[in-house]
């Protein structure tokens, strides 16, 4: 029972590679440049914006800064179990010839090593960051997630990750901005022992 239910959720996954990047990339070069862009450069985005968001004075100043240890916090934590389940698993990129199975029409539109892809370190970190964020500043998660979104399908239109990569790797992040949760205690201790104290108060 077990081998048909794998082999249909791979065909699946598959099918829904094909639908993203055999349908859609390659064929209009304004779309392809903004997936390109998207999937090298939106997770820095993520990044700059969750760090500015320090300085956005509204709501209340431990949870504008809560937010940020959140978001950095639950990105740390997901990315060691992504590189964990890495070292433990090995699944083929969709251009890597020895991919399971190999598929001949992939289009890749930017290079990278043929490494394992399960789970997508992109996607793990935004996903986490945009959950980390969003448990305490909502609207902030709410961009951070669309963004998020966007990492993830722009890896899969550009060829280097199966749907399954970038969906595992935004489980594994959201699963870890919930654990993170448990820390808020200690960030507020921290943020009172340190930043309170020590940072003058136009810059927190």
């Amino acid at each position: 029972m077990r081998a048909p239910v794998i082999i249909g959720l791979l065909s699946l996954n598959g099918a829904l590679f094909d639908l993203v990047n055999d349908d859609l990339a390659g064929r209009f070069t304004p779309l392809d440049d903004a997936m390109k862009l998207a999937a090298k450069y939106a997770i820095y985005a993520i990044v700059v914006l969750l760090l500015a968001s320090w300085f956005a004075r509204f709501g209340a100043g431990d949870n504008r800064r809560i937010a940020v240890y959140s978001g950095l916090a639950s990105a740390g934590l997901a990315l060691l179990v992504a590189l964990l389940i890495q070292r433990l698993y090995t699944h083929p990129r969709p251009f890597c010839p020895l991919g399971a199975p190999s598929r001949a029409d992939v289009v890749q539109l930017v290079a990278h090593a043929c490494d394992t892809s399960f789970p997508s370190e992109h996607a793990t970190a935004a996903f986490a960051m945009a959950a980390g964020a969003g448990i305490y500043r909502p609207r902030l998660g709410a961009v951070l997630l669309v963004l998020a979104v966007l990492t993830a399908f722009s890896r899969v239109f550009v060829g280097i990750h199966y749907p399954a990569d970038v969906g595992g790797g935004a489980a594994i992040g959201i699963v870890a901005a919930l654990v993170v949760t448990l820390a808020r205690p200690v960030f507020s201790w921290l943020d009172d022992l340190i930043v309170v104290r020590l940072v003058p108060e136009f810059l927190r």
